[in-house]
């Protein structure tokens, strides 16, 4: 989670610093008569900033010839603010290209490439360490960088630096509160914040932090009821999931579920029966914005039938920030009413912060159904994320083989910041296969 604050430039007070010493450039008798930079850099230093004057200057420079790395560090913020990182950052390797060993262009080079390109950001600042290895603005983007590729040990190296300099450095201090929420240490979290609040009470990246540890949890526990209708009868259910995060990335799962009646169900994934108990365990690692892994086992128990197991396998890798590959396979085994293979793949892709579609593919295939018959299905989803982990989704699919329409729904509504009502129901046509689940979600 990184938050930026608009400031003067990427590093305020070090530009301002540089622009009150006048930075010697390089030109020549022309341009120093025509280019009057000083009083663009000038200028460039007062807010509200006077853009169309300074734009007005720096174009009479270009057009003199100076090759001063100002013009391009100017132009290149100004894009920056205006919302074109792309300019900005063409702008802004010129000017780091026009005088490799001056600081501030580098700096702000590193600044506008975090967001897209973390890793060009992060040689940027390892170059200018190389030079200053106590520059702190090049610190605080190198650990910005490092929890953006999620070298979390990292970044708290360099912010436990920068406090070891100065107790009381905001930017650090904010750092470090960062750092804990993705730890899953809310509290930790919290404090952190609530000390910059202290130091500065107008601190925004310090009040967004603490709206954000609301999101946080280590532990989440589900207890929910279910109840399943066919054609050939209804069957109650009820059991609980807990999960356990016992790092940034990994968690463990543990769930049980009991069902009244031992129904056959038919759907676009194939067939099965309702377990009388369900037994499951699995490990997921989420690494955000990068991958993610899981590995479940579930073992159903049956009354007259010989028990079921189901193993399942899946990933996901982000191709993008915005775009996602995810897949998984399913092996079930105990018996030959039971032997088969669930194939899954897909892409979602984010549309914003809150909203994301996604589309699946299934592939199915059972002994039990014309002998490994495959069955395919195509379901395409629409999710909304909201406050406090808030949950919406819904979806539709089709199974062609055997002319199924799959209708689904799932939400998640907070009541406080630890409580959340769960709702899910899914309809089959064929076999007229309807699914309810309701429940309560604790997360603390």
């Amino acid at each position: 989670m990184l938050i930026r604050k608009k400031r003067i430039g990427a590093f305020g007070m070090a530009l301002l610093g540089s622009m009150a010493l006048g930075i010697g450039f390089t030109s020549n008798a022309a341009a120093q008569q025509s280019c009057e930079i000083d009083e663009a850099q000038r200028l460039f230093g007062q807010q509200p900033r006077p853009v169309a004057t300074i734009d007005r200057l720096l174009a009479a420079c270009r057009a003199a010839g100076s090759n001063d790395y100002r013009i391009f560090m100017f132009q290149g913020v100004m894009a920056r603010d205006a919302g074109d990182t792309a300019q900005a950052i063409e702008l802004l390797q010129k000017a780091h290209q026009a005088d490799p060993q001056a600081i501030n262009p580098a700096l702000e080079l590193g600044f506008t490439l975090e967001a897209r390109h973390a890793a060009e950001a992060r040689l940027v600042y390892d170059s200018v360490l190389k030079h200053e290895p106590d520059n702190r603005p090049a610190l605080l983007g190198l650990a910005r960088v490092a929890r953006s590729q999620n070298s979390l040990d990292e970044a708290r190296a360099i912010y436990r630096k920068l406090l070891a300099a100065d107790a009381k450095d905001t930017e650090a201090l904010n750092g470090m509160a960062w750092l804990a929420l993705a730890d899953r240490k809310r509290e930790q979290g919290r404090a952190g914040f609530e000390q910059v609040l202290t130091l500065d009470p107008q601190n925004e990246e310090a009040r967004i932090g603490l709206s954000k540890s609301e999101s946080v949890y280590r532990y989440l526990f589900d207890a929910s009821g279910a109840f399943v209708s066919t054609g050939s009868g209804t069957s109650w259910g009820f059991g609980g999931t807990g999960l356990i995060g016992v790092s940034a990335f990994d968690t463990l799962e543990a769930g049980w579920t009991h069902f009244t009646d031992e129904l056959v169900t038919l759907s676009a994934i194939g067939v099965s029966v309702l377990p009388s108990d369900d037994l499951r365990a699995g490990y997921h690692r989420l690494v955000p914005l990068t991958y993610s892994v899981s590995l479940t086992y579930d073992y159903r128990g049956h009354k007259t039938l010989p028990a079921e197991h189901w193993l399942e396998g899946s990933a996901a890798v982000y191709l993008t920030d915005y775009l996602r590959w995810f897949g998984g396979y399913r092996q079930a085994f105990g018996g030959y009413q039971y032997d088969g293979r669930l194939i899954r793949t897909g892409l979602a892709a984010s549309l914003s912060d809150s909203w994301e579609v996604s589309v699946t593919a299934f592939n199915a295939a059972q002994a039990i159904f014309n002998s490994y018959q495959q069955i395919w299905s195509w379901v395409a989803d629409i999710t909304y994320h909201g406050p406090r982990n808030m949950l919406v989704v819904a979806g539709a699919g089709y199974s062609p083989l055997i002319d199924n329409v799959d209708l689904h729904a799932r939400t998640i509504l907070p009541l406080t910041d630890r409580i959340a009502l769960q709702l899910a129901v899914a309809h089959n046509s064929i076999n007229y296969d309807t699914r309810a689940t309701f429940g309560l979600r604790f997360n603390w």
